[in-house]
Order: structure tokens, then sequence, then C-alpha cells
């Protein structure tokens, strides 16, 4: 298999929240319903969060491009989504989780610098329609390349391991099997439009406000419905 280009250097997400929403009328659509090469796995409605649903949802458009990214996979390989749409419930449980895991570690920090450190990983949940977790959009989406039998392939880290190995480019100067599944992900993603969040190698997104940062457009998409508005599935 032919070695894929390196991860180029990726775009910051500072000042993401100052990218303009013109906003599409778009439903959600379950993820287990978008191509039998992308499988679900709800990881926080497994893990049992607060508010969690018991399936992932994309956007029409999100989905449309990923299955054209798992078709543009090699033979064997699938898409495993870990989460997608997130409602404002499980946003909070997330931050609030991750923030006590902070102060209980550093407790000497004043409360702004902690919670600008929690929101490395996890976006504050925000009810703001001009600047929504990127995740409350169904733009973003959790994911990474699996097996034919839908069981994940070693990418470094766990999902939602906030620790410097987690960042996109931490295996590039590393010349290992990581680092290549790494670059089919990114490059796979890519293709079909999405860009990575620096940070987490397994976060994508497409209309949200992260990516229109880095691409200079207008976000499409701003805060989503529910699926209980997204129609049957």
């Amino acid at each position: 298999m032919a070695q894929l280009a390196a991860i180029p250097p990726l775009h910051s997400n500072e000042g993401w929240r100052n990218v303009p929403i013109t906003p599409t009328d778009e439903p959600l659509v379950p993820v287990d319903a978008i191509d039998p090469r992308i499988i679900d796995r709800a990881q926080y409605h497994a893990w049992g969060l607060p508010g969690s649903l018991t399936r992932s949802w994309v956007r029409a458009g999100v989905a449309g491009r990923l299955a054209r990214a798992a078709h543009g996979l090699p033979d064997g390989f699938t898409l495993v989504v870990w989460d997608a749409y997130r409602p404002l419930k499980v946003q909070a449980a997330l931050f609030d989780a991750y923030l006590a895991e902070l102060i209980a570690v550093h407790a000497e920090l004043p409360a702004d610098a902690l919670e600008s450190a929690a929101a490395r990983y996890v976006t504050p949940p925000s009810r703001s329609v001009v600047a929504p977790p990127p995740h409350l959009t169904g733009g973003a989406v959790d994911l990474t390349l699996g097996f034919a039998d839908g069981s994940v392939r070693d990418l470094g880290t766990a999902f939602d391991a906030f620790v410097p190995e987690a960042e996109t480019h931490a295996f590039e100067q590393v010349d290992s099997a990581v680092r290549d599944l790494r670059r089919r992900l990114y490059w796979s993603m890519r293709a079909e439009g999405f860009t990575n969040y620096s940070e987490e190698w397994w976060h994508f997104d497409f209309g949200d406000q992260f990516w229109g940062l880095v691409t200079g457009h207008p976000a499409i998409y701003g805060p989503a419905h529910g699926p209980s508005a997204a129609g049957p599935g």
C-alpha cells in the first residue's frame, strides 16, 4: 500500500466563534442508516452519559460526505463513528466532568485558567445561536478507522483521551502504523471537504464554525433540532 502524504500544519481554532453562520435548513439523519461501511458506536450512550442518544446523527450533507469517504478507503476498512450531533445536556456533562478532573489536579489555578484548559478538549456548553458548540450543529463528527467487522484500529489513543498523544500530529515524526492510519483517516476525510481539529485526531467538521474558520467560508450549520425532529428511524 503506497505511503500517504504527511498531514500538513493544521489551523488553530482560535476565533471560531466569530465566523458568521448562513444557516441551511438540513435535517439530521442517523449514522447507522448511511452506508454499510459506516458503523455507529454511539460511545457516550455506551458509557451511560446523562442525556446521551442511543444513535449518532449528522446533517444530511455530512452523511453524504461520510459515505463517499468510507467508499474511498481500501477494502476491509470501515469508518466507526463515536459521536456526532450532541445535545447540550451531554455537552455540559462532558465539560463539567473534565473541568472537575482539572480542578482535582490543579486546585491552585484560578477558575478562568481551568476553564480555558478544559475548553482545549471540550467546548463549553452554550445555547448561543451565533456560536453554538460544533457538535450541537450536527456538522462535527468523532470517528476512527475500523475493520470490516466494525472493531476499531489502533490510532494511538482511545477516544476522548485528553493527552498530548491525541494531537493529530503527535505521531508524524514516528515511522509507524499509527502514523499511517492517522494519515489515511485525515486524507480520506479531507478529500470530502472535512477539516480536522488539531488537538483531537478523531474530530472532523463540515459546515460548522470550526470548518468555516479553516476554509474561510461562512458556516452553514447553526444549532440543529434534535433527532425527534429529524424524521423516522
